[in-house]
């Protein structure tokens, strides 16, 4: 287990909204890290597995961490929409027991909005209880791609603050970044499914939907292929902007019940009702770690009971 909230430490200057927000993933890290202790986990198949077979070649590595997760090559055509495309990769990275959490705010303050140009997504590494944290007020096509690329940190055993997928200088992070969108955007599909001849943005905007990325992931991965010039991925850069400013700031999710689950990690709430139900915890930690008391409780552990 890694020392408390070491993401703190390395980064100072960060804001108090950020810091508190790593403080309070690092305690439910921590105690999920410990509760799977006492029940004989070690450190995570995917993470060995993969650091065995790593080759270093971008291809054959997105393939691997794909497999991993028993994710199907064209596992983008069987979601509808972005909000059904992150649901989906979360509960693979759920299965492999990678927790995910996401927010817009600190906990549940709504007067404590997290920056979107102070931080993306962050990584809590732990061999047995890694935790990803996804800015909220990201685009939705952002929080796919910074989802991958945070597992991607978990294969690669590395904590990480993410601020910009295109900005990142080490070589790591480059190779972070080219995995992560070979596993989103694989060379073999662009390359079957891109026609020359044909209007480029018309493509991008229907290939980009087809792989629930964003316009400019895609443009990206295309100016790496040679198949567009710099100049088109500078203006898919400036409309994105142009559009993310703009974007109404207002969450689609107005159900309690249903942002607090969407927030939290599926896994981690069942396993602190389960501790508490079974009296190995008392309910005052419960509430802490959950963020919630009383009635709401109630129907929270009433919803996990049912089924089973």
């Amino acid at each position: 287990m890694q020392n408390s909230a070491p993401l703190v430490t390395k980064s100072p200057e960060i804001s108090k909204n950020l810091q508190d927000t790593i403080l309070e993933m690092d305690r439910k890290r921590s105690w999920m890290s410990d509760y799977r202790k006492e029940f004989g986990w070690t450190k995570l198949d995917i993470i060995d597995k993969f650091r065995r077979k790593n080759t270093g070649d971008v291809t054959a590595d997105a393939v691997r961490a794909k497999q991993l997760l028993n994710l199907e090559d064209d596992w983008y055509a069987k979601v509808s929409d972005l909000d059904h495309a992150f649901r989906f990769l979360k509960g693979k990275l759920e299965q492999a027991g990678i927790l995910v959490m996401r927010n817009g705010i600190v906990g549940s303050n709504t007067h404590r909005s997290l920056d979107i140009s102070e931080f993306r997504a962050f990584l809590l590494y732990d061999d047995l209880t890694p935790l990803i944290f996804i800015n909220n007020n990201d685009s939705k096509a952002g929080k796919i791609f910074f989802l991958i690329h945070e597992y991607i940190h978990v294969l690669f055993e590395q904590e990480d603050i993410f601020l910009d997928p295109y900005l990142g200088a080490a070589p790591t992070e480059r190779q972070i970044n080219l995995l992560t969108a070979e596993v989103l955007m694989p060379q073999g599909k662009v390359l079957t499914y891109w026609k020359v001849e044909n209007d480029v943005f018309t493509q991008i905007e229907r290939l980009s939907n087809m792989l629930k990325v964003s316009g400019l992931a895609l443009a990206i991965k295309l100016r790496g292929l040679g198949l567009i010039d710099r100049e088109i991925v500078e203006k898919i850069r400036i409309e994105a902007i142009q559009q993310f400013e703009t974007k109404s700031a207002k969450s689609d999710e107005v159900d309690f019940y249903k942002t607090y689950h969407s927030r939290m990690s599926t896994v981690f709430t069942e396993a602190v009702v389960r501790s508490a139900e079974s009296g190995e915890i008392g309910y005052t930690e419960a509430f802490r770690l959950l963020g919630v008391k009383g009635k709401t409780y109630d129907n929270i552990k009433a919803e996990i009971m049912s089924y089973g």
